[in-house]
């Protein structure tokens, strides 16, 4: 069976870290690989080892990603393998420079164009040194996958010349979030260690302005006063934009309300998800929108914005309002607790959604692409 070299350099953090931990672990169990090695950090990458269904082993690497170090030096890395091997990068900051070997005619995964589509300087200078790096690596790929109809058209447009390299494959969701809650282990009923002390709604997005938590803040804004003891929970990564969110809650008098919470276990973030009165989801710009799939299958409402591809992944299933209206999602969120009965036909027909996607499915497509794009010995 075929030997898989995957850059695990990201195993945690946002999405991006899911979709890998998540991907590796069904990879393992399809049946088409003998061995998988990872590069990465070694601490980091040995509880994702842990998960593994095949015998996989580390090549220790400490440089972070977009490191270009990782173009500059992946043939060393490769060559510890020592073996023929077939290469994946789960993310467009890999190597192109693979020479004529084993694992030559890589597989890339590109989420989306994000990382180009900025007008701020110092997204244009992000832009001016990602847009080279994608180039190179989609001509250098085999083959290329994406995780959206949105992200396969918005790289058709930017890259025609490799549109035909691309295909789609959505993101699963991991089964701890449609997990029933048990009450004696993961404190699913007990959150006031985390600061929430009554009912809240409920954002999961890292602390970027392409997630446009300022919305849902506004959004809190308008409902607060209707609720004393309503709250707004916030978890995922802290990055400088956060400042200017805690300083729009100032302003709109309800920050001692606000409770801003980093990355949490897979335990606790299902028990978050599932106590939840409703899941925001404003973003502006995604590649999926994984989050909205996970806070459906824990049984909690999902209202969020019409704007591409969120509508793609959440269907019918999520309420769908324009972006940036505030006052729409308010009172979304207004109807879905006064209304039981509309309330629990979203639950369900949420649950239903993301049942649809699975990662053992989408591993089950990635592998038979990476397996058919391997060269011939």
């Amino acid at each position: 069976m075929t030997t898989l070299l995957v850059d695990a350099r990201a195993p945690y953090g946002s999405g991006l870290g899911r979709h890998l931990r998540e991907m590796l672990g069904a990879l393992s169990r399809t049946g088409r690989f003998g061995e998988i090695v990872l590069v990465g950090p070694a601490t980091a990458v040995a509880p994702v080892r842990a998960t593994m269904a095949v015998p996989t082993r580390v090549i220790d690497c400490a440089w972070g990603r977009y490191d270009p170090r990782i173009p500059l030096r992946w043939a060393h890395l490769a060559s510890q393998v020592g073996r023929p091997h077939q290469t994946w990068f789960p993310n467009w900051d890999g190597a192109w420079r693979l020479g004529d070997g084993p694992g030559s005619a890589p597989v890339t995964t590109v989420h989306d164009l994000i990382q180009l589509e900025g007008t701020t300087p110092r997204e244009r200078v992000r832009a001016a040194i990602a847009a080279p790096w994608m180039r190179r690596m989609l001509f250098a790929s085999r083959a290329v996958v994406t995780v959206s109809e949105r992200s396969r058209a918005a790289i058709a447009a930017r890259f025609p010349d490799q549109a035909h390299k691309v295909q789609v494959i959505p993101n699963g969701v991991a089964p701890i979030f449609f997990s029933p809650p048990d009450h004696a282990t993961d404190h699913a009923t007990d959150l006031r260690d985390l600061g929430i002390t009554g009912p809240y709604l409920l954002t999961v997005a890292n602390k970027k302005p392409h997630k446009n938590l300022e919305m849902a803040i506004r959004t809190f804004a308008r409902l607060a006063p209707t609720d004393a003891a309503l709250q707004l929970v916030m978890v995922g990564e802290r990055f400088p934009h956060l400042t200017r969110l805690m300083q729009l809650a100032r302003d709109l008098g309800v920050r001692g309300r606000v409770v801003e919470v980093e990355t949490l276990p897979d335990t606790r973030l299902a028990a978050v998800y599932r106590e939840a009165e409703a899941f925001l989801f404003p973003s502006r710009q995604e590649g999926f929108g994984m989050v909205a799939l996970e806070a459906m299958a824990a049984g909690t409402p999902v209202v969020t914005v019409d704007r591409a591809p969120i509508p793609e992944i959440v269907g019918d299933a999520a309420v769908l309002v324009p972006l940036d209206d505030d006052a729409a999602m308010a009172a979304a969120v207004t109807r879905l607790r006064d209304e039981v009965t509309w309330r629990e036909d979203r639950i369900a027909a949420g649950r239903g959604r993301a049942a649809q996607f699975t990662w053992d499915r989408a591993a089950q497509v990635l592998a038979a692409v990476l397996c058919d794009a391997m060269p011939a010995r």
